[in-house]
C-alpha cells in the first residue's frame, strides 16, 4: 500500500499509535481530518510516511480500532 491516513477515534488513540509506529520504525505525524465516507464528520489520524500496510497492522494488534484508511489524500 502507498502511504496515506489512518484515522482514528480519538487524539489520545492517535498519539498512543505514533509512538508504537515509532518504535517500530515507522514515522507519522498526528493531524486532524475530516472523513471521506463516514457521517460523523472530523476525527484524528496518523499520516503515515511509510508502509501504510505494516502502520495497519501494527496498530490493530495493539488493539486500538482504525475508523477508516484513507489513501491518496
Amino acid at each position: 500500500m502507498s502511504p496515506g491516513v489512518i484515522r482514528l477515534s480519538s487524539v489520545t488513540y492517535a498519539i498512543r499509535a505514533q509512538k508504537l509506529l515509532e518504535q517500530q520504525g515507522i514515522r507519522s505525524y498526528v493531524k486532524r481530518v475530516t472523513s471521506t465516507t463516514q457521517a460523523n464528520g472530523c476525527g484524528y489520524g496518523l499520516e503515515i510516511n511509510g508502509n501504510l500496510e505494516a502502520a495497519q497492522r501494527i496498530i490493530t494488534a495493539s488493539g486500538i480500532r482504525i475508523v477508516e484508511i484513507m489513501t491518496g489524500v
